[in-house]
């Protein structure tokens, strides 16, 4: 069969691979509720294991968050095997119109403390504090006062990858991006659509921004597998690529997410504590069995196997500290990798759903519920909101301080839509400005108190972790509106918003 990324399949047991392996991790994740979006499993050559959960397919760019801090690490290997860069040269040199506000301590700090997060910083920098920064990261980042001597502690931090895209770019004149699609995505026909967001300074952000179809996430960590080499040509530096996938640091703490920012290593928040890791390499972690790992926030990743000859690529929608998935790929699907027992593998990773709609209610709509409804002043700029049938779908309005914003809900099934929705308090900062494609649908429910109606809607924006579940009370011309998301780095729910119907209103002033 011809696919369109390119990668060899083969049947598990071509690979001596048992397929139940396969099947009883896909058990696993149905029965314990994980929110999987996509599963690939790569052996010995060949994708043996590929799974979507609709509406997400292979086709679909997913959004990687930190993953891409790996994608980075090749940049930055490129540059230096091409001589433009010196792993031990000084950062400030790379910006010195900046030298007069920098941090004491500055001049100590080398291109490898960016690498492996030993900057001497005390806390990191989340992309959701610098998503809402628009003066200089470079700037900000170099004047933060050092806690540590570089090289000294590991602290997490997506600002020391976003420093290595921007020195990289100053080294190569171009983006990371454009830098590495003609070295490595286009040889490894990695998506066209692949995608990387930029500073106000128009670098690409470095530690997170990435999106990219999972095809092209799993061929990152087979390129670095093979050592770097992809259909007999050597994409990158042997050497780097095992330099960058070893343990550069071994006590290695990831501290607690507080949303904006990564604690140190000896801090806790609230009920989070941090969590030691296996250690780190040049923008890779480093974990058990000799496995290396690029991971995301919420579910992102891709697990290289070494010694199995081995990758798992995968995307999710689940909270960071739930490590059901992670601890099934080691410990049930790990072993099992060329340990076939004579079965095949079921036909049933086509038919895999995230979350099917409900039929079409049985209920009865209440009398009068389309319209315009005004909300009362609130913290979210919420301005009005509007719900009306249209055939089969309800249409969802919203208007705020950022404008309209539409989605098309099915009713008893899903449709799509794209929208330009607020949700950065939802989404890690993240806002729709150019539109996300979101998969809707809408039920009937009756609601509490007795003689409330509830309109729930599924939002699932297939291009990234992110499931907003929003329910509309409705009664006499008034709605109570209350919207949820599965994961977040802070708050999972937005306080809950009341209105009036433009014609309840009319009838109740006269």
């Amino acid at each position: 069969m011809n696919h369109f990324d390119g990668l060899k399949r083969a049947a598990p047991q071509e690979r001596n691979t048992d397929p139940m392996a396969i099947v009883d991790l896909l058990d696993e994740i149905a029965r314990t509720g994980i929110e999987m979006h996509s599963l690939l499993v790569w052996h010995d050559g060949a994708l043996i294991g590929e799974a979507y959960w609709a509406p997400y397919r292979a086709d679909r760019l997913h959004m990687m968050h930190s993953v891409t801090k790996s994608f980075t690490s090749m940049a930055v290997g490129l540059a230096i095997s091409n001589g433009k860069l010196d792993p031990d040269g000084r950062v400030i040199d790379h910006f010195p119109e900046f030298r007069d506000l920098a941090a004491d301590g500055i001049e100590a700090m080398r291109l490898r403390h960016l690498l492996t997060m030993t900057s001497g910083h005390g806390h990191g920098i989340s992309g959701g504090a610098w998503r809402k920064l628009r003066s200089s990261w470079a700037a900000d980042f170099l004047a933060r006062p050092l806690q540590y001597v570089p090289g000294e502690v590991f602290v997490y931090d997506s600002a020391c990858s976003y420093m290595l895209s921007a020195i990289v770019q100053r080294a190569v004149g171009q983006t990371i991006h454009d830098y590495l699609r003609q070295r490595v995505f286009d040889p490894l026909r990695m998506s066209r659509r692949l995608c990387w967001d930029l500073s106000p300074e128009g670098v690409n952000s470095g530690g997170n921004g990435l999106s990219c179809l999972t095809s092209d996430l799993l061929k990152l960590g087979v390129l670095h597998l093979q050592g770097g080499r992809w259909n007999g040509d050597q994409i990158l530096d042997p050497d780097w690529v095992s330099a960058a996938t070893s343990k550069q640091v071994r006590e290695v703490t990831l501290g607690v997410l507080t949303g904006e920012h990564y604690l140190g290593p000896g801090e806790e928040h609230g009920d989070a504590k941090p969590e030691r890791r296996d250690g780190y390499g040049y923008q890779w972690w480093c974990g058990p069995n000799d496995s290396y790992s690029a991971t995301g926030l919420f579910g992102q990743g891709c697990i290289v196997f070494p010694n199995e000859r081995a990758v798992v690529a995968y995307t999710a929608g689940m909270d960071d500290n739930d490590r059901r998935f992670q601890t099934a790929i080691h410990e049930r699907l790990r072993p099992a990798l060329g340990q076939w027992r004579g079965f095949s593998l079921p036909p049933r990773l086509a038919s895999l759903e995230l979350r099917p709609a409900p039929p079409a209610n049985r209920l009865r709509a209440p009398a009068d519920w389309e319209g315009r409804y005004r909300m009362q002043s609130n913290d979210q700029g919420i301005v009005s909101v509007s719900i009306e049938r249209e055939g089969d779908n309800i249409v969802f309005l919203q208007e705020d301080h950022r404008g309209t914003h539409r989605v098309l809900a099915g009713l008893g099934h899903r449709a799509e839509s794209v929208t330009t929705m607020t949700g950065a308090r939802l989404h890690h900062s993240y806002e729709a400005d150019d539109g996300f494609t979101v998969a809707a649908w809408a039920s009937w429910g009756k609601g509490s108190p007795e003689g409330w109606m509830r309109l729930s809607f599924d939002w699932v924006f297939v291009e990234t972790a992110f499931r907003d579940t929003v329910h509309c009370y409705l009664r006499d011309g008034e709605l109570r509106m209350h919207r949820q998301v599965n994961v977040n780095s802070s708050e999972l729910s937005l306080p809950a918003l009341h209105g009036l119907r433009d014609g309840a209103r009319r009838e109740a002033a006269s």
